[in-house]
Order: C-alpha cells, then sequence, then structure tokens
C-alpha cells in the first residue's frame, strides 16, 4: 500500500520529466526546429535560419523558390521605403524604425538587408546618403562638405568620409574634384 503511494505521489513528477525530455530531444533535427502538427512556416516564418544552419549562401541571381520569396519581398520594400519618405536622411534611423514602418519586426528586416543585399543596415544607410550627397552636390557643387554631410543625415565627418570611400572609391574630395573637371566646360574625354 506505501509503494502505490509512493508511486502515485510521484507520477505526476515523472510525467513532466518525461514531457520537457521528450520536447528538447525533439526540439533539434536537421539544424530545424520540428514540433508535431505546427507547420515549419510558423516556426521560421522566413526560413532564414535553416540558410544560417547549413550554411547557403543566397545569390542575387538565384530564382525565388518558398524560402527566399519573402525575404525577397520584404527587401523590395525596404528600397521602396527608403526611395519614397527618405528615411535615411535622418541621422538617428535605426532598423526598427523601418521594421515599424512596414508592419514586422527589426530582424527580418536586418535578414533581409543582409540575405538578399549583401549588406548590413548601417552600409544600406550609408549607400543611400552617399547618393543623396551625390545627388545634392550635382544641384550645388559650391557646398561645402561638412554642410553636405550633415545634410545626407551623418553626424560625422569621418563616418561621411569612410562611407564615401566604400561606396564610390573615391574620397569625398577626389570625387568632387573629378566631377567639376568632368563638368568643366573645357572637358574633353
Amino acid at each position: 500500500m506505501v509503494i502505490l503511494f509512493l508511486i502515485l505521489g510521484y507520477l505526476p513528477l515523472i510525467g513532466i520529466l518525461f514531457l520537457v525530455f521528450r520536447r528538447h530531444s525533439k526540439k533539434r533535427k536537421g539544424g530545424r526546429v520540428t514540433m508535431p502538427g505546427i507547420p515549419q512556416k510558423v516556426i521560421y516564418p522566413l526560413m532564414e535560419q535553416q540558410y544560417a544552419d547549413e550554411g547557403k549562401d543566397l545569390l542575387e541571381d538565384e530564382p525565388l523558390d518558398s524560402r527566399t520569396y519573402d525575404m525577397e519581398i520584404l527587401k523590395n520594400k525596404i528600397c521602396e521605403l527608403l526611395d519614397r519618405e527618405k528615411l535615411y536622411l535622418n541621422p538617428e534611423i535605426r532598423v526598427s524604425d523601418i521594421a515599424d514602418r512596414l508592419f514586422t519586426n527589426k530582424n527580418y528586416v536586418a535578414q533581409a538587408i543582409k540575405l538578399r543585399m549583401g549588406k548590413n543596415f548601417c552600409q544600406l544607410i550609408h549607400f543611400y546618403r552617399i547618393k543623396e550627397a551625390i545627388r545634392v552636390y550635382s544641384l550645388n557643387p559650391d557646398i561645402q562638405m561638412n554642410e553636405l554631410a550633415h545634410r545626407v543625415g551623418f553626424n560625422s565627418m569621418t563616418t561621411f568620409n569612410g562611407a564615401f570611400s566604400r561606396n564610390t572609391g573615391y574620397t569625398p574630395a577626389e570625387w568632387c574634384k573629378e566631377y567639376k573637371r568632368k563638368n568643366s566646360d573645357d572637358y574633353e574625354p
């Protein structure tokens, strides 16, 4: 009788331990989280963890399949938003600002930028800022470099110079000199 009470007393504890161990043993299989009855798409809505686990590299010319389709759509929405609203001009822009505008989370935005554009968030924002700096300079070649940097969202000349060099292959001064040379009246190619 005493043994029966002991067994019945420990039965719930044994059941809980069994469920915990069962869940942890089935949690990872082949780099994917698996749970019975829950589709993979719910667990990893954008299926990017699989690419990270398998070490696959996404290429721009890769045909879209169900795993990359959502990332490609999100990348296009990010680019459209940046082109349309010029959020990159805000020196305090954060990945969460873009995620909020697109009604998604910042991890998906960062993954889409990384996987589909091959850049991180700062590199993407710097790219757009440098593109805008070139446009502004072409409209006003007499603008001072520090004013140009601040107008396009940079807080620091050092960051502006580094981003400009990475995106164009020239320092801002070299690029401006070349631009003026090419656009002068006496320039002959």
